[in-house]
């Protein structure tokens, strides 16, 4: 299974007061953040990090934080915190922005929300972090038809598509990641394949 999150902000002590966490320190934050992806998340599925891994900790740090990770397939889409570590051996592979073919169709994942991606008046998903948001912003999105969004621009093969838009960020998702099939039911998404490509 493929899985997403992203804004753990591990070692981020600030991220506590200014995202509501509900974690008495930073050291409870890390440990509950890497317990919920290893309760959620199989070591033989795919994890989709898209941003702010860490928050000013070093390359050590953030291996160590890795490690605890059970999952042996975890990618880094990188963030407006996160360092490069496209040559360190920490994750699966790390990039600024990816277009994941999948079962569902295509997945477009970058760490900002954008207004306008990659096929999206076909139905594309954008998943994204960055803003910390909760749940409330994924329910407003999926009830705004994709027309709603411009006045000009690409206009949608069908009127009747809601605007396909997911924040996947930890402060959304009960802190924990969120899984392909999830996304694809809360959008109403039917397989188009049997077998996904990355």
């Amino acid at each position: 299974m493929i899985y997403f999150t992203s804004d753990l902000h591990l070692g981020h002590k600030s991220a506590i007061e200014f995202s509501h966490r509900p974690f008495a320190d930073v050291d409870e934050m890390n440990t509950a953040l890497i317990a919920n992806i290893n309760d959620t998340v199989g070591i033989k599925d795919e994890l989709w990090i898209l941003g702010d891994f860490a928050y000013k900790v070093g390359r050590e740090e953030v291996r160590g934080f890795r490690k605890q990770i059970r999952c042996r397939h975890v990618h880094l889409i990188n963030g407006n915190h996160d360092r490069d570590y496209s040559g360190d051996d920490i994750f699966s592979s790390v990039q600024d922005y990816k277009e994941l073919k999948t079962e569902y169709g295509k997945f477009i994942l970058f760490h900002y929300p954008i207004m306008e991606w990659n096929a999206a008046h076909h139905g594309t998903v954008h998943l994204h972090g960055h803003i910390h948001s909760t749940g409330e912003y994924n329910a407003n999105n999926h009830n705004r038809k994709y027309a709603d969004r411009f006045e000009w621009g690409h206009v949608s093969c069908d009127p009747d598509m809601t605007l396909r838009i997911y924040d996947v960020g930890v402060d959304a998702n009960q802190y924990r990641p969120i899984s392909l099939e999830s996304i694809a039911a809360y959008f109403g998404l039917e397989r188009i394949s049997s077998k996904g490509e990355g």
